[in-house]
């Protein structure tokens, strides 16, 4: 899918001209730094909103670690093709510091739901601004009401599958994939600890969880800012309700990075389609997504040094602390 995907970007550079995609981005001239700052700014409330859920479990981490950890797991989530694979890295590289493995596992669990809900709503304020420049300003609030309330079900359903025992259904799959039963009676001591943190969190922890939800839907925010910075540096400005519209909208179609590693090709193809019919020239379209694209590029490479270099200090030190472990269970079962 990957070579599909790559083929696709190919015809659309073509279908734009060469020549003209080049002169777009050339326009960025020296100010193509300042397309870097929406989204690090985005990233950086992202990290915030994670540091409130953790906090939420009483697990303080320094917030430079905390927004490297999760520039590492979300590169790893652009190219693993379930989009998922760097939620359990964040809790690998976190779990290095000693922190308990079930709430560090019950916040990524928390934080991604939290992400999850915020960018639903995103995408209904892009439907809501669509239908507005469609010129159905009656049906736009009505229908930008029912879509919200639609949203806050989903919220509602992904928490109380959690609160019900998630740890409990991952266990059963675990020991369906790993019949083993001493890693069984292992997993199900840790799926039963995250349940009770999940289940408490939900409960006793709200405010919280109300502040991550605010700073992860800036975050969203900041990266439709992200789409009106760029445009204007390419001297193809449009409106905010517009740039709303071409983030809200791409949402769904970065969905697609389940089966197209970061949604190579099907990110700028739908992007482009997008803005061509919001007005916006076909190379300016491409040019806006390449942009994205190479910003996402310098984030992931960001995400993956730190991920290099700390791996190996994270594997040294959880080597003496697994010792230590031993150690200490030894001493407590065998008689003296």
């Amino acid at each position: 899918m990957g070579l599909v995907g790559l083929a696709l970007l190919a015809w659309l550079v073509h279908e734009a001209g060469v020549d003209e995609l080049g002169r777009r981005l050339a326009e960025l001239g020296p100010l193509a730094p300042l397309a870097l700052a929406p989204y690090a700014l985005a990233s950086l409330c992202d990290a915030r909103g994670w540091r409130a859920v953790l906090r939420a479990f009483d697990i303080e981490v320094p917030f430079v670690r905390l927004w490297l950890v999760r520039l590492a797991g979300e590169a790893v989530n652009s190219v693993v093709p379930t989009g998922v694979g760097g939620e359990p890295l964040k809790v690998l590289l976190l779990r290095a510091d000693g922190v308990s493995a079930s709430a560090l596992s019950a916040a990524v669990v928390v934080s991604r739901t939290i992400v999850m809900i915020a960018q639903a709503l995103l995408v209904v304020l892009g439907v809501g601004a669509l239908l507005a420049r469609l010129g159905w300003t009656l049906e736009a609030p009505i229908a930008v009401a029912g879509l919200i309330v639609l949203a806050g079900v989903f919220g509602l359903v992904l928490v109380r599958v959690q609160q019900r025992g998630l740890g409990r259904v991952l266990a059963r799959a675990v020991a369906w994939v790993l019949p083993s039963g001493r890693l069984g009676g292992r997993v199900n001591r840790m799926a039963t600890a995250l349940d009770a943190r999940l289940a408490w969190v939900y409960e006793s922890a709200r405010v919280p969880l109300l502040v991550a939800m605010a700073w992860h839907m800036l975050a969203w925010l900041v990266t439709a800012a992200e789409v009106w910075v760029v445009l204007r540096l390419l001297r193809a400005p449009v409106s905010w309700g517009d740039a709303l519209i071409v983030e809200g909208l791409a949402q769904p179609i970065r969905a697609t990075c389940i089966i197209v590693p970061g949604a190579l090709g099907t990110q700028e193809g739908g992007g482009v389609a997008v803005c061509r019919w919001l007005g916006v020239a076909p190379a300016a379209g491409l040019a806006l997504w390449l942009v994205v694209r190479a910003r996402e590029t310098l984030f992931d490479a960001i995400g993956l040094l730190y991920l290099a270099v700390k791996s190996p200090r994270a594997a040294a030190r959880a080597k003496p602390c697994a010792t230590a472990g031993s150690q200490i269970s030894t001493s407590t079962t065998t008689p003296k």
